[in-house]
């Protein structure tokens, strides 16, 4: 490979939706970009994890609030039929719409190879540094150092923006806990005829794909008993008092995957600690299976399917940017003159410690702004900027937009402002933010 293939404009750390989001932004500038995913497929949390669903973040119950890289990313599913498109209901948002994840990888790396991106996946980041305002170079584990004016860090635990001195809190302010992990994963065959006859509401028809599947997402009196009498019978001791989600996969409709299992450690970035988390997941994940055979109509007869490349993260760090977006932003549903992506979302708080969550919704028809302050670090590297969940936040804020919606719109954002830092030669907080939300207008973006 020569030298001058591995000098780009912007890299992207992180191949998750906000590095997609990035990456994809950049590249359609004009920009060299590149984007680095440790796994061997894109999409992050939507694959890698097994969370493939877009929670509602792009519907506030009355219009598409989020448009751009995602609601082409969208829409692609949609002509592919790998996308339960559910209609909102005329006075609640909607649920949330299930993805095929292997369709999902296929598509987000057509997106990239079409922009122009280089993909540089099953490869991680080693190191970075930060020699001036106009130049980084990026280690590579293979050995290769690639030569970049800016960097995006869309790692989700602000890894490059931490180990470059970037100021960030971890978790909750006063304890430093972080809310717990889940390990996701698929089973099936699902009797379909069976679970209409005894949980009718869990059986769903979706007109664009012509698939009867199965969908059962949050709180249920009944199934909420049957979680109540197995954990006390000692059947189950999953910390969690309901189901999250069990949901079809577009395409595979008598499979489904599951989101119900709840591991609490102290810190997610510590790979022993991590490691150690797994373990008890897929522990959980046997246990779960058990019980759905014992007590979900229509599971009687399912097996493990696939298991998760790794348990679902959902909070580490939080840069200190320029602005820190809060609780009360998102619940008083505030409005900024520098907003590059809306969110409407409620805050989602798995709670530490606890076998609840806390859900605060905004209004019908409401949402928040995101502003472009907090994806830029308060301090620190000139030429770095910050994607995804990791942006400043508190952690009742980030639990809102931290959905894979909201994050993939935020990605586009910063590698926007990454390109335009190139084009500007200056520094990340020197960029207009002004002109970010121009080029994101007239690339499908939904401001306002």
């Amino acid at each position: 490979m020569s030298q001058a293939s591995n000098v780009f404009d912007v890299v992207v750390g992180g191949g998750g939706p906000a590095g997609i989001g990035a990456a994809v932004a950049a590249a359609r500038t004009g920009k060299r970009a590149a984007l680095i995913e440790r796994y061997p497929v894109l999409g992050g949390m939507g694959t890698a994890a097994l969370v493939n669903n877009f929670c509602p973040a792009h519907w506030d119950g009355e219009r598409f609030i989020i448009g751009g890289v995602f609601g082409e990313l969208r829409h692609r599913l949609i002509e592919r039929k790998a996308i339960y498109s559910l209609k909102p209901l005329p006075t609640t948002n909607p649920i949330l719409e299930p993805y095929n994840p292997d369709v999902f990888a296929e598509e987000v790396a057509t997106l990239c190879h079409a922009a122009g991106v280089t993909l540089r996946v099953n490869t991680k980041i080693t190191a970075v540094e930060f020699v001036n305002e106009q130049r980084a170079s990026v280690r590579l584990e293979d050995g290769q150092h690639l030569t970049t004016t800016t960097v995006v860090d869309a790692t989700g635990d602000a890894l490059i923006a931490h180990h470059a001195g970037v100021p960030s809190t971890f978790g909750n302010p006063d304890t430093h806990a972080v809310m717990p992990l889940t390990f996701c994963y698929m089973i099936g065959p699902i009797d379909l005829a069976a679970a209409r006859a005894g949980l009718p509401e869990a059986v769903r028809y979706d007109e664009v794909t012509g698939e009867t599947f199965f969908y059962f997402s949050g709180w249920h009196p009944v199934v909420d008993q049957w979680v109540k009498e197995a954990r006390q019978k000692g059947e189950l001791s999953i910390p969690r008092d309901h189901i999250s989600a069990i949901v079809s996969v577009p395409g595979q409709p008598n499979y489904a995957t599951v989101n119900f299992g709840r591991v609490t450690i102290a810190d997610p970035t510590d790979p022993a600690q991590l490691l150690s988390a797994e373990a008890e997941g897929r522990r959980q994940v046997e246990e779960g299976i058990r019980f759905f055979r014992k007590y979900i109509p229509g599971l009687q007869h399912v097996e493990l399917v696939q298991l998760a490349r790794q348990i679902g993260v959902r909070e580490t760090r939080q840069i200190t940017g320029l602005y820190t977006l809060t609780a009360e932003d998102v619940l008083s549903c505030r409005q900024f003159e520098d907003c590059i992506a809306q969110c409407c979302y409620p805050i989602d708080i798995h709670e530490p410690g606890k076998d609840t969550t806390l859900m605060k919704h905004l209004p019908h028809g409401a949402h928040y702004d995101i502003p472009w302050r907090c994806l830029v670090p308060r301090s620190g590297p000139d030429n770095l900027i910050v994607a995804g969940r990791s942006i400043s936040a508190t952690p009742e804020a980030m639990s809102s937009f931290r959905v894979s919606p909201a994050v993939l719109a935020i990605g586009e954002a910063a590698g926007v402002t990454a390109a335009r830092a190139v084009e500007c030669c200056c520094a990340i907080r020197n960029v207009n933010p002004a002109d970010v939300q121009q080029r994101l207008l007239e690339t499908g973006a939904i401001l306002a």
